[in-house]
């Protein structure tokens, strides 16, 4: 999945509804594991992150870029909570099974079965997912007209 922590770039480049922010290392790629390990694109202490135009930020713009909330649930049910709802639904499905016939120890195996194939399918899942959904601009903080550089927020005192 795609990070969780909202970040702050600068917009460079717009291609359709999609904009190209350059993000600089923050608290998000000081801890994550991706970035730790260089899997992702970033280059030293910055990356390039192509986003959802939502806010139509122009060049110049710096904004703030977030994973939509409904996504982020989506993937922490795929991630967490299918797996878990299999592996204590298929150990309970072992259990009765296995209490009618007789046969010792047959909810570790249920339990441990369904959890394997839930989480073989939830990966397919959050790879679908993540090739479907990217990440969008939830707010412009500051906006660059004309090279000089104006926050949107009130900067009067």
């Amino acid at each position: 999945m795609k990070p969780t922590v909202p970040e702050t770039g600068k917009v460079i480049k717009l291609d359709r509804d999609m904009a190209v922010v350059l993000l600089q290392g923050g608290e998000s790629c000081k801890g994550c594991g991706a970035a730790a390990i260089g899997l992702c694109k970033s280059s030293g202490m910055t990356a390039t992150l192509t986003v959802r135009n939502t806010k139509h930020a122009i060049p110049g713009d710096t904004v703030t870029v977030a994973l939509d909330k409904s996504i982020q649930r989506r993937g922490f049910l795929l991630a967490y909570g299918i797996p878990i709802i299999c592996f204590f639904g298929g150990s309970l499905l072992g259990y009765v099974i296995g209490k009618e016939y007789s046969i010792p120890s047959l909810e570790v195996i249920t339990g441990f079965a369904s959890l394997v194939a839930s989480v073989a399918w939830s990966l397919r899942e959050l790879r679908k997912l993540d090739k479907s959904s990217s990440m969008m601009i939830k707010e412009i903080v500051a906006r660059d007209s004309f090279g000089l550089e104006q926050e949107t927020s009130s900067a009067g005192s």
